[in-house]
């Protein structure tokens, strides 16, 4: 098997899988990315992720192609692109197509109310990965994290403002003096 297409089918998997958006994805490319397939260590998987999440653009499809870019190139990137968009348009065509029959339906209710916990645990798999990686790895980033809760938790920090902030600090922490 190539390996443009080893990285098309582990994206393709995670996408078809997963609920809940980009977020809910980064434990999955995580667990394919760097335990299943090994193609790079926990702290570059960290790093492409948070470059992911600064770019403009989807979580998860800025990760697919980061990962696609370092794991294999520009084929790479093509490959883990096309395998995160391909199973997420095909469902979406077909729900499109059949939303007014099923809409209505209550297994389809019951069906997406049972994902909603499973989204929940992914969310919370992706906050411990980055957490144990970025938070708890180094006091710059423990320093980090903590001056940006408190800012956010006695004055109501802006979003933008915390991330503009939070990589100033972070650059001026990691500064080899």
């Amino acid at each position: 098997m190539t390996a443009a297409l080893q990285i098309f089918l582990a994206f393709a998997k995670v996408a078809a899988l997963t609920f809940g958006g980009g977020y809910a994805m980064i434990p999955l490319f995580q667990d394919e990315i760097v335990t299943r397939l090994a193609l790079m260590p926990d702290t570059d998987f960290a790093n492409l992720v948070g470059l992911a999440m600064v770019t403009p653009g989807p979580v998860g499809l800025n990760s697919a192609t980061y990962a696609g870019v370092v794991t294999g190139g520009l084929r790479g990137a093509v490959a883990a692109t096309l395998g995160v968009m391909v199973p997420s348009l095909t469902f979406t065509l077909v729900v499109a197509v059949f939303l007014r029959r099923i809409s209505s339906s209550k297994r389809v209710k019951d069906v997406f109310a049972a994902i909603r916990p499973a989204v929940v645990g992914l969310f919370a798999a992706a906050v411990l990965f980055f957490a144990k990686t970025s938070v708890f790895e180094s006091w710059q980033g423990a320093a980090v994290f903590a001056a940006i809760l408190l800012l956010h938790l006695r004055w109501k920090m802006n979003v933008f403002a915390a991330l503009a902030l939070s990589g100033a600090l972070g650059y001026l922490l990691y500064l080899p003096f």
